[in-house]
């Protein structure tokens, strides 16, 4: 199988925006007459993501674009099965609240666990996956199933994928009736309009912040907006593709705390803030003087370096998928230059060999074989 680093090349440079425009790539037929008719009636006020990884990525970005655009639906994502720990009861046990367990695999240990202790809402759970174990208990129940149907995916890494998932669940809740508003000619004219928004001197940046960033710990910073969509996703492209540590935090939380561990660091740390132009001016000029104690020419900042992306596209959509690619450059740039080699940790630690290395060669070792028997007998 090809290296991590050389597919996420490849996926960047020729499949990342045109993901956008493949909008139609899933299957809602698996969701009952029943259900599909409560969702156009607007008989669901607000929605709870449960998933892990990437599956619960895009249901953040999801929160998060419902929330940009004033929509009425009230959304919620807890990543776990332990759902009475992190969404309140009411809220799960509420009629008016639908709930999707979402898990590209299917094989996912957590959002099957999750989907017996729901047993007593199952005719108000949809399952969001490619298949699995979670696609067939759902047909065995007679639970709702809407599928991811990408006829390009990466196995290893659904990461690559989420603005293709995030035009897909914008095209998706149209048609279900979670969403009034057709917004999918925005999403879908991401992919020629990040040609003009990602611009040289945000590529230049990247491959400027990834050189700084070698051997370094990674900070990111930004406002709640962008903290649980966009830190988060990229964080994981850190630690899944570079393979290198990285922390978030919310910009005013830090000042009052963490920012204490740059005092005189021994090791580099990289801080990287990404500026809104939608702050208010306390926060905007918090930002330029942390910006200015952690710049300033002393010894004590020998270790730190810190980079501020302007988010300053005209919608949250070019904003987020903006500065998403610049995220990915760097990612890249970093991880070229560590070449570290996978061990397969994150299959092995979750319990889903569904992604391990293994499995996956080994499918696709008997994928060929099957093809080669099928010429064969023709």
């Amino acid at each position: 199988m090809r290296s991590r680093l050389e597919r996420y090349r490849e996926f960047l440079e020729q499949e990342y925006r045109s993901g956008f425009t493949k909008s139609d790539e899933y299957d809602i037929s698996g969701i009952s007459g029943d259900l599909a008719r409560r969702m156009r009636d607007g008989r669901f006020t607000r929605v709870v993501f449960s998933g892990m990884g990437c599956s619960a990525i895009v249901s953040d970005v999801i929160r998060v674009f419902f929330t940009s655009i004033r929509s009425d639906l009230e959304v919620h994502v807890f990543n776990d099965y332990d759902f009475e720990y992190l969404v309140p009861r009411s809220v799960i046990e509420d009629d008016r609240t639908l709930i999707v367990l979402s898990s590209y695999s299917g094989h996912s240990n957590e959002p099957v666990r999750a989907f017996h202790a729901l047993r007593p809402m199952h005719d108000r759970v949809l399952l969001l996956t490619s298949g699995g174990r979670l696609g067939a208990l759902g047909e065995e129940h007679g639970v709702s199933v809407a599928r991811w149907t990408l006829s390009r995916p990466d196995r290893e890494y659904p990461l690559f994928h989420v603005g293709q998932y995030f035009s897909i669940l914008v095209d998706m809740f149209l048609n279900i009736g979670l969403l009034d508003t057709d917004h999918g000619p925005e999403a879908r004219a991401l992919a020629k309009t990040l040609e003009t928004d990602f611009t040289p001197e945000l590529r230049a940046l990247a491959a400027d912040a990834a050189a700084r960033s070698e051997n370094a710990n990674i900070i990111m910073l930004g406002s709640p907006k962008w903290h649980e969509s966009l830190l988060k996703l990229a964080k994981m492209h850190f630690n899944e593709i570079a393979m290198v540590p990285a922390t978030r935090n919310y910009f005013h939380e830090f000042c009052h705390s963490e920012v204490a561990t740059l005092t005189d660091p021994e090791r580099r740390h990289s801080v990287l803030v990404f500026a809104d132009p939608e702050e208010d001016e306390y926060t905007r000029e918090k930002r330029r003087n942390l910006v200015s104690l952690l710049t300033a020419p002393i010894p004590q900042n020998a270790n730190v370096t810190v980079t501020e992306i302007e988010l300053d596209q005209p919608t949250f959509m070019r904003q987020y998928f903006t500065a998403l690619e610049f995220v990915q450059y760097l990612t890249l740039d970093l991880g070229l230059a560590r070449e570290t080699r996978s061990r397969n940790l994150i299959s092995e630690a979750a319990g889903n060999p569904w992604y391990h290395g293994s499995t996956i060669a080994a499918e696709s070792a008997g994928n060929e074989e099957d093809a080669e028997n099928a010429e064969n007998a023709s």
